[in-house]
């Protein structure tokens, strides 16, 4: 039995009690895999309004969302893992909320008196209960913990939307700090050599933590190897600055001959089936950090750690460690001046919108979104724009 099964009596720690309604796209019931994207939401105008659960809770007007993969597999009622509930995973239920959607943009309409946010306050949230354990940003509020809260370097709403705008705001936080933990903090990319002349490859590289992997691999200096499995993707891989585009049948090939050696770090965006593939592709000592599922292939049967070559290294990224004592928080007070750092360069033109922001979707047509990302049509990221 599961802890958060122990009482189904109690209270979750995100129970609230609504007051008003809002807009908000609604996962029908009886969620799977047989029901196809465009079929499985409910645009409804009368959707209950949250409110705080405690006073460490903030409610935010939500302004865009930025969607992620995991969130497919929420609309499919596929459970989630343990870890990726986060902060809640001592409330582990594996039903999806009637609400998806685990990454926001907005403004603080209250803030709870044990928080440090004012209300007018224009924040991002990583929601991880959000489509996983709680009501998510498929909404027009959503309520957000304060230890998955951060302030965003704009005055108030109308700050955003004088130099940036609500939906280009909404392609940076989550998949930009996905990247740089998988890259630098996990990958450790730039630790074996001295200077700034280790390779990263990118498996995967058209995602949105695939461009924003390049970008701040390019942005310290190093040389940068980018995959892709479709030619009409490799000029997109060039503008965000790739030094080398490989497609994918032509990966073991082509790395051999570049760098016969291997590459020092790489950043595995396909999924968990392409691990062993990749692990051989890297130099003595490198390592490949698994972070995305772009295969849809969530898990792989009868892996055995006998795959991983002698002296390379493999682990798995996931926003925080957390599923691992006393490292929930870790490395989150680096968030906020990274996001500030990459907010002043997308508005000083070096990280470019049009590279790193794919297209963006009205929450009424949140299962087209859905159906775009699944097909993996996008090189980017994909918005929802809430009314």
């Amino acid at each position: 039995m599961s802890p958060g099964d122990n009482d189904r009596s109690k209270k979750p720690s995100w129970h609230n009690e609504p007051s008003g309604s809002m807009i908000a796209a609604i996962l029908n019931e009886n969620p799977s895999t047989d029901i196809p994207p465009k079929d499985s939401f409910t645009y409804k105008h009368d959707s209950p309004r949250p409110t705080l659960p405690s006073q460490d809770w903030c409610l935010v007007r939500v302004k865009a969302a930025g969607l992620n993969r995991a969130e497919l597999r929420g609309r499919a009622a596929l459970p989630p893992g343990r870890a990726e509930l986060n902060i809640f995973q001592d409330e582990y239920h594996e039903a999806p909320p009637k609400i998806l959607g685990e990454e926001m943009v907005g403004v603080v309409e209250q803030a709870g008196s044990e928080t440090s946010f004012k209300a007018g306050a224009v924040v991002t949230a990583f929601i991880y209960g959000g489509g996983k354990a709680h009501d998510g940003a498929y909404a027009q509020y959503a309520i957000c913990h304060k230890r998955r809260l951060y302030q965003l370097p704009f005055s108030d709403a109308d700050d955003v939307e004088k130099r940036m705008g609500w939906e280009v705001l909404g392609a940076i936080p989550m998949s930009m700090w996905t990247a740089y933990g998988s890259v630098f903090e996990a990958g450790r990319l730039g630790h074996r050599c001295k200077g700034n002349k280790e390779v990263l490859l990118i498996h995967g590289a058209t995602s949105s933590v695939g461009i924003w992997a390049i970008l701040l691999a390019k942005d310290k200096g190093f040389t940068v190897v980018a995959t892709t499995r479709k030619e009409n993707k490799i000029q997109r891989l060039k503008a965000a600055g790739a030094d080398h585009i490989i497609l994918d049948q032509d990966l073991d090939q082509e790395i051999s001959k570049l760098f016969p050696d291997g590459v020092d770090v790489v950043l595995e965006l396909v999924g968990p089936d392409a691990t062993e593939r990749t692990l051989c592709l890297t130099a003595r000592y490198g390592s490949v950090v698994c972070t995305g599922v772009l295969s849809k292939q969530w898990s792989v049967e009868g892996f055995t750690p006998a795959i991983i070559p002698p002296c390379r290294n493999l682990t798995f990224y996931g926003m925080t460690n957390s599923g691992c004592l006393g490292s929930d928080d870790e490395g989150l007070d680096q968030v906020e001046p990274m996001l500030s750092y990459v907010i002043s360069q997308v508005e000083a033109g070096k990280f470019k919108r049009e590279v790193f922001l794919d297209k963006v979707f009205d929450l009424e047509d949140v299962g087209s979104a859905h159906e775009y990302m699944e097909n993996n049509q996008a090189v980017g990221k994909v918005v929802v724009r809430v009314p």
